[in-house]
């Protein structure tokens, strides 16, 4: 016996029994199918027929494969783990909302950030070091609380300090749910949404709300910054503290990774000849390579050696690219890029096709030049339209009588006419020479003169096809000589231009190195591991 499948029978029975009175047999048959969706063994089609009215079937079922869904989600985290605990709905909404609602109002204190203000709705949260940035940023955008890098935080923690709001009752969706407020020393303030977007105004801003706590986090900052807001009040002893501390925080930078990077020259990891070299290890030693053959930097010292090679972070390249920064004595964050050539080809691309967004074809590339890429058939496609709309508003102008086509009505008078002459010709073909036929023939001369006066002057409109070609003979002039037409009409010539055909031959003919190395324009190639790199420097 499948017991399995006598469970299934049962609850449909069950089911069948308890709500046939309460919904039609259509509606018992959409319930029945949604249940199956929700759940091979159909354990919530008790549930189903319980909330769902029977005054709106298709909306509540709607409504209900959407809680049920959540449902199924939170399910373990709920204090109502089994479904038919719920009368309704609404009940499950709220259930799983105050779940949700409990999650957010959990925020941890951690070291390294001071909780500056909390009420029911905001904890409020300075943070001091990267690690509790990227900490209480988690979820958002901000480039302060990227764990890739910590530039940015210390970059803006120079003249001011960030604050973060995080929103105990807003949903992860809500693009405040957690916002970043940065507050200069000079008393400037500028704010972040989630999404790392800046905003001025909504939110929070101009209430009550936020009234009492700016004044929580100006006393925070009177009491924890004081020298720093005094000195700040002079804009070059100003200038200076954040050069001072730009400096301070490189020095902090360049010290943390070059530990970082001892761990690798502890192992040689980067060495061919004694280990497998991963996509990483092959592209460092092309640049090294050609660092060592003076192609990218001037000189190395005896003490440095590819671990000075500190691979960048905050690069970002499209495919397979890596970027690496020289930290030497020398040349210190010189960087370079590497990649193989489909990659930097179109990187190269791309950087042109900026380029011409930037400042305009036409000051990219002289006219010479940009004609031969000239798109003919977006001018043809141009121009018929100017000349089908010339012709269609000049027809007179633009046909002569003779070829024109009758009008309806000299139509019909030809074919009345002409009518008339056959069946002159018709009694004339029975009757013998004599007067009355010789008046039937004068009477067909007659009528095949008015006839030809009708055909030798018509008053029809031209025709579509007749329009057409008409169009088609300036068209061909102009699929001649597209150029002269171009000067002529003085037409944007950018319009025309075929951009994808002119922007790969002229990286085939300048080369990568010239569309993105910004220090001397060359490329260099590298095979490491039997692999073709292209090492560039880039600054």
């Amino acid at each position: 016996m499948d017991l399995s499948k006598l469970l299934l029978e049962g609850r449909r029975d069950q089911f069948l029994s308890k709500y046939r009175n309460k919904f039609q047999p259509d509606e018992l048959k959409k319930i029945y199918l949604l249940s199956r969706d929700l759940s091979n063994n159909h354990k919530f089609l008790d549930f189903l027929g319980k909330v769902i009215s029977s005054g709106s079937v298709n909306e509540d079922m709607m409504k209900a494969k959407i809680a049920i869904e959540k449902f199924i989600k939170y399910q373990k985290n709920l204090d109502k783990k089994d479904i038919n605990q719920y009368d309704t709905l609404k009940d499950i909404d709220e259930a799983i909302s105050k779940h949700e609602n409990k999650i957010r109002r959990e925020v941890k204190q951690i070291d390294g950030a001071d909780i500056v203000y909390e009420d029911d709705r905001f904890t409020v949260i300075s943070p001091k070091t990267h690690e509790a940035s990227c900490y209480y940023g988690s979820g958002s955008k901000w480039c302060t609380a990227a764990k890739s890098s910590d530039q940015h935080f210390m970059s803006y923690n120079r003249d001011g300090k960030l604050f973060y709001f995080l929103d105990k009752k807003a949903k992860s969706d809500n693009r405040f749910y957690k916002v970043a407020m940065l507050q200069k020393y000079d008393g400037r303030q500028t704010f972040f949404d989630a999404p790392d977007q800046s905003f001025k105004d909504g939110w929070i801003l101009g209430t009550p709300e936020f009234e009492k706590i700016n004044n929580v986090i100006q006393r925070y900052m009177e009491t924890e910054y004081s020298d720093e807001i005094e000195l700040f009040k002079d804009e070059i002893k100003a200038k200076q503290e954040i050069e001072r501390l730009r400096q301070r925080d490189e020095r902090i930078r360049r010290a943390r990774i070059l530990r970082q990077m001892e761990d690798l020259r502890e192992r040689d990891a980067w060495n061919p000849e004694t280990n497998e070299l991963d996509d990483v290890g092959r592209k460092v030693n092309a640049v090294f390579s050609g660092l060592r053959n003076e192609w990218l930097v001037n000189e190395i010292n005896e003490d440095e050696d590819i671990y000075n090679l500190i691979p960048d972070t905050d690069g970002f390249y499209p495919g397979d690219i890596l970027a690496f920064k020289w930290m030497g004595e020398n040349e210190t964050d010189s960087e370079y890029i590497v990649g193989e050539w489909e990659d930097v080809y179109e990187l190269a691309k791309a950087k042109l096709k900026d380029t011409i967004d930037e400042i305009g074809l036409v000051e990219s590339f002289n006219e010479d030049y940009l004609m031969g890429y000239v798109d003919t058939n977006r001018i043809v496609e141009f121009f018929r339209d100017h000349y089908e709309e010339m012709v269609r508003d000049n027809l007179d102008y633009e046909f002569e009588s003779d070829d024109l086509p009758l009008s309806y009505e000299q139509e019909k008078m030809v074919e009345e006419l002409e009518q008339e002459i056959e069946e002159l010709y018709r009694r004339a073909r029975g009757l013998e020479t004599g007067q009355e036929k010789d008046d039937i023939f004068d009477r067909i001369e007659e009528l095949e003169e008015q006839r030809d006066e009708i055909v030798e002057n018509p008053e029809g409109e031209p025709n579509e096809e007749m329009i057409q070609d008409k169009v088609d003979s300036y068209i061909a002039d102009v699929r001649h000589d597209p150029l002269s037409y171009i000067r002529e009409y003085d037409i944007q010539i950018e319009d025309f231009i075929d951009e994808d055909q002119l922007t790969e031959d002229a990286v085939d003919t300048d080369g990568v190195g010239h569309f993105i190395s910004s220090y001397d324009g060359v490329e260099y190639e590298v095979r490491v591991d039997g692999y073709d790199y292209y090492v560039m420097r880039v600054y």
